[in-house]
């Protein structure tokens, strides 16, 4: 991670930090030492995406796309790649022959997994110098933006 000057105080909003961090955050991924993979980030990113929306029947790319927020031909391309790489299966949608569903594989699993490991493992690293109690009530506000977040339309 490259230093950078702080964000001068009047610029330093709240939203505007919660942006910078997650535009920083949203495609990284290192992996076990490796150097930042844009596109290993993407996998994951979509990969998470079929994982929160498939239940027993798969996700379809439109689902996707609006979960990702982005448009129907970018989650297209992406979960294309995903399942060229093996971390998807595409199956037949059991209300519709014609329609196809996405599923995590194994192989897909396997790498979420690894994914989550480095999540905390990156939080557990910006933390490490605070209080047991300032990461139990950072995680606590976080869950409430989040659960925020899911009430929005």
């Amino acid at each position: 991670m490259s230093a950078r000057t702080p964000e001068p105080a009047e610029r330093a909003t709240p939203g505007r930090a919660l942006f910078r961090v997650v535009r920083y955050w949203s495609r990284r991924w290192t992996g076990a030492g490796q150097a930042v993979d844009a596109e290993r980030g993407r996998d994951v990113m979509v990969t998470e995406a079929v994982a929160a929306l498939q239940g027993d029947e798969g996700a379809t790319v439109n689902e996707v796309a609006d979960e990702l927020g982005i448009d129907q031909s970018g989650a297209s391309r992406f979960l294309t790649q995903a399942v060229e790489r093996g971390y998807l299966r595409k199956v037949a949608s059991p209300a519709d022959a014609r329609q196809r569903r996405l599923l995590v594989t194994s192989k897909g699993a396997k790498m979420l997994e690894a994914a989550h490991q480095w999540q905390e493992s990156v939080f557990a690293e910006l933390t490490a110098d605070w209080s047991a109690e300032d990461v139990r009530r950072f995680h606590g506000y976080l869950q409430r933006f989040l659960a925020a977040q899911q009430q929005l339309p």
